[in-house]
């Protein structure tokens, strides 16, 4: 056991919550068995922009998570044909995403959830309901 308060900073990168991946999901993303594509449910559709984009990129994560994916990554143009977005929605939200630390983007451009932030990114969806 450590008694240093300053140990109560240190996170691991590599834990997940799946609980609360779970719970941001459930309702507005469901991942097929078979394919692993997303199925948008219900509560996507009353998403804003930036939760849409958000979502799917917390689908990615889940997707890998359950063996259906081979990455946690995804690039541009596949957030923006699954997402239904135009361009000039998509691009700006996932800089936004970027910009409160929510999600990054690896060498290759491509856009994912970091484990570390993952609780903040779900507490999206808590706090701020489907808006």
């Amino acid at each position: 056991m450590n008694d240093d308060p300053l140990a109560a900073l240190i996170v691991d990168g590599a834990e997940v919550d799946r609980v609360a991946l779970a719970s941001a999901l459930m309702g507005r993303v469901a991942i097929d068995r078979a394919t692993g594509r997303f199925v948008m449910d219900d509560g996507y559709d009353r998403l804003d922009a930036k939760r849409k984009l958000l979502i799917l990129l917390l689908a990615q994560k889940a997707a890998l998570l359950l063996g259906l994916g081979e990455t946690d990554r995804l690039a541009y143009r596949d957030i923006v044909r699954m997402s239904g977005l135009r361009e000039g929605t998509a691009a700006p939200g996932l800089r936004g995403l970027k910009d409160d630390r929510l999600a990054d983007q690896d060498a290759n451009k491509a856009y994912y959830v970091p484990n570390a932030t993952l609780r903040r990114a779900v507490r999206l969806f808590e706090s701020e309901g489907s808006r």
